[in-house]
């Protein structure tokens, strides 16, 4: 019995995810594959593949955080910049807020409940909906502007 971590459970060790995990250790194993003409050259194959593992899990943590800043300000834009005035008029906002998102496209609507309601990431939306990352990170953006723009408006009619 080998008491050495697998590559799963260094990368489940980094990222915390087994999901994420189970991504950094296919991620590695493709890029290991791309270059297995040199891993017979190399002394520690091994070692290099770990090394390898550990940057991949490392780039999806970077990634991650990038992206929740991203979407985290977006969201704060609409919430904050439309509502500094009353702060104790958080009841009407809401509704307000539940109004807009109901007026919205189906797939951003379903979008925006995924990452807000689900609490679900860029990646677990993707593969939920069947859409790259890059496609929802765009409808989502869109969503952002619409809700944004229907609350202005929705603000001077008053």
């Amino acid at each position: 019995m080998s008491l050495q971590p697998t590559m799963r459970q260094v990368a489940a060790a980094i990222l915390h995810d087994d999901s994420l995990a189970n991504d950094a250790v296919q991620d590695t194993l493709v890029r290991l594959w791309r270059i297995r003409w040199r891993l017979g050259l190399m002394k520690n194959p091994k070692g290099f593949s770990m090394q390898t593992l550990r940057n991949v899990s490392i780039d999806m943590l970077r990634r991650d955080k990038q992206r929740q800043n991203i979407t985290e300000a977006a969201a704060s834009e609409i919430y904050a910049n439309q509502y500094d005035d009353d702060p104790g008029d958080a009841e009407e906002r809401y509704r307000k807020v539940e109004q807009a998102i109901a007026t919205l496209p189906p797939q951003q609507r379903q979008m925006i409940e995924m990452k807000y309601t689900k609490q679900m990431t860029i990646r677990e939306i993707a593969r939920q909906t069947g859409l790259s990352e890059t496609n929802v990170t765009t409808q989502l953006s869109r969503a952002y502007a619409t809700l944004r723009n229907r609350l202005q408006t929705s603000d001077t009619e008053q």
